[in-house]
C-alpha cells in the first residue's frame, strides 16, 4: 500500500469515526433532550398537582369561612328574635298578674319566709287582695306582715323577711326561668325541617 493509498484509507477511517461520533452526539443530544423534556413534564405535573392542592385548600377555606359567616349571621338573627320575644314577654307580664296569682305565689313564699316580720310588695291596687290572701293562708304571717304597693305594675309578689328577699315577681321569675325557656323556644322556633 502506498502513501497516497494509506492517506486515503486513513481519511476514510477518520471520516467514518467523525460520522459515528456525530451520530453518537446526535443520539446523546436526543436522549438528553428527551430526559430533559420528561423531567420538565414531571416537574410541571408536580407543580400543577401542588398548585391544585393549594387551590382546593383555599377553596375549602373560603367555603368554610362563608359557611361560618352564614352560621354567625343566622345565630345573630336568632338571638335578635329571642331577645325580641323576651322583651315582648316582659312588656306583657304585668297583664298576667292578678289576685289569684298573687295568692298562689304568697302561699309558696310564706313557707320560706321564716318567723321575722314580713314586707309584702304587690302591684298597685292589689294590696287589699294580698292582705286577704295572707289572712286566709297564714293568719300569724298576716299579723306580722306589712303590705305595700310597688311603684308600677309588674305582676307577682316580693316578700322581704329579715335579710332575705324572696322575689316572685313575674319579671324575676322570667329571668330565672329564661335560660331553660330560651333553649326550648329556640328548639321550637328554629327547628330545621
Amino acid at each position: 500500500m502506498g502513501y497516497p493509498e494509506l492517506l486515503r484509507v486513513l481519511g476514510e477511517e477518520a471520516a467514518r469515526e467523525a460520522r459515528e461520533i456525530r451520530e453518537a452526539a446526535v443520539r446523546d443530544a436526543e436522549r438528553i433532550l428527551a430526559e430533559a423534556r420528561e423531567a420538565a413534564a414531571a416537574a410541571r405535573a408536580t407543580i400543577a398537582l401542588r398548585e391544585h392542592g393549594k387551590a382546593v385548600t383555599r377553596r375549602r377555606a373560603a367555603e368554610e369561612a362563608a359557611a361560618l359567616t352564614r352560621d354567625r349571621a343566622l345565630l345573630v338573627e336568632q338571638r335578635r328574635h329571642l331577645d325580641g320575644l323576651r322583651a315582648e314577654l316582659l312588656r306583657r307580664l304585668p297583664e298576667a298578674g292578678g289576685p289569684d296569682l298573687d295568692a298562689r305565689l304568697l302561699g309558696e313564699l310564706l313557707a320560706e319566709a321564716g318567723p321575722e316580720p314580713l314586707e309584702v310588695v304587690v302591684d298597685p291596687g292589689a294590696e287589699d287582695a294580698a292582705r286577704q290572701a295572707l289572712r286566709r293562708l297564714d293568719p300569724a304571717a298576716a299579723a306580722r306582715a306589712e303590705v305595700k304597693a310597688a311603684p308600677s305594675r309588674r305582676g307577682g309578689v316580693l316578700v322581704a323577711s329579715g335579710r332575705r328577699e324572696l322575689d316572685a315577681t313575674l319579671p324575676a321569675r322570667l329571668e330565672r326561668a329564661w335560660p331553660e325557656l330560651e333553649v326550648e323556644l329556640a328548639a321550637i322556633l328554629f327547628a330545621k325541617p
